[in-house]
């Protein structure tokens, strides 16, 4: 009776043991060869100003532009670090959200560069106003890395140039308070004459805002100005 059982179960042992077997050989997996991996080395990395053309400004306004370049070693090795090609990659890309530094008559001034890599300079900003005009002679711009990358351009300031922002300063900053509303038509009638629209509209709006207090002062301002304006489109005096 063993012997009879013995036998019964034998093949069955067998088979199990065979499904066993192939159930582990399955679950491991074969080894899968190393990838092959890629290096970049960077080459060179430099930065340019394009200031505008021409060199000597006979405005207040210019737009800068910094570019970044990069140029990269491209290497792709095998799993065993042997080289299999080489290229390389350039790269040209925005200095984007960046400070560039002007320097004008020994004074340092920070510009911020937008996601283009673009600032608008303007000589008669705020932070200009101090500056010595009848000595501004060149303004200096450097753009600087972290890493010590340079880049720096010229720009020459003209006679011209000089005249209009001695005469335009004191009309944007001297005191409006001082003034009367003959006098503030004056100034914003004589910032449009020197071609500084936009500092002359800029001008009109705050003297308005200045007036928002006092109604009667404000329409008498908007209707002095109207009439000033009317008169020099007809060619008046």
């Amino acid at each position: 009776m063993k012997t009879a059982l013995h036998n019964s179960l034998a093949p069955w042992a067998v088979w199990l043991c065979a499904g066993l077997l192939l159930s582990g050989c399955s679950t491991q997996q074969p080894a899968s060869p190393a990838a092959n991996r890629v290096e970049h080395n960077l080459v060179s990395h430099t930065l340019s100003i394009d200031a505008g053309e021409p060199r000597v400004l006979s405005r207040p306004q210019r737009i800068i532009r910094v570019t970044e370049h990069k140029l990269h070693e491209v290497i792709e090795l095998d799993a065993e670090g042997r080289q299999l090609s080489s290229r390389e990659s350039y790269q040209t890309v925005p200095w984007a959200n960046q400070t560039l530094t002007l320097i004008a008559e020994g004074q340092e001034f920070a510009l911020q560069t937008d996601h283009e890599g673009a600032v608008r300079l303007n000589l008669l900003e705020e932070q200009f106003v101090d500056l010595d005009l009848n000595q501004l002679r060149a303004i200096e711009l450097v753009a600087r890395t972290n890493g010590n990358v340079v880049a720096e351009a010229d720009l020459l300031v003209s006679r011209e140039l000089r005249s209009l922002l001695q005469q335009a300063v004191p009309l944007i900053y001297d005191s409006l308070e001082e003034g009367d509303v003959a006098q503030w038509v004056s100034r914003v009638r004589q910032l449009e004459a020197l071609g500084l629209s936009e500092e002359s509209t800029q001008l009109e709006n705050m003297l308005i805002l200045l007036t928002i207090g006092d109604p009667e002062l404000q329409f008498e301002f908007v209707e002095a100005l109207d009439r000033q304006q009317a008169q020099d489109h007809n060619g008046q005096p």
